[in-house]
């Protein structure tokens, strides 16, 4: 009987230790750090910024060349893969 109970106690060890639930504990600690980050630095930024009144303040013949080279969507594209290049990042796993 005592043989058999340090056998269940010794495989409930294993998996508790195990690699799977050591890593699912990380990126619960990681998501919860990061999300506390980004709340504290979100409340060191400046509440507003006049962006729309800087873009209005471009004359049209700037505006056309914008988007003659289509720089918003050249943005919107650089931002979200740094922002997937960041999320990527950020896992162990598959990070650098």
């Amino acid at each position: 009987m005592h043989a058999i109970l340090i056998s269940a106690f010794n495989s409930v060890l294993r998996f508790l230790l195990g690699q799977a639930t050591i890593k699912s504990v990380i990126f619960v600690v990681l998501t919860y750090l990061i999300s506390e980050i980004i709340s504290v630095a979100n409340k060191l930024l400046p509440d507003s910024t006049n962006l729309v009144q800087l873009f209005n303040a471009l004359p049209d013949s700037v505006w056309f060349f914008l988007n003659l080279a289509e720089v918003p969507y050249g943005l919107s594209l650089v931002f979200s893969s740094l922002l997937t290049r960041f999320i990527f990042g950020m896992l162990p796993v598959v990070g650098h």
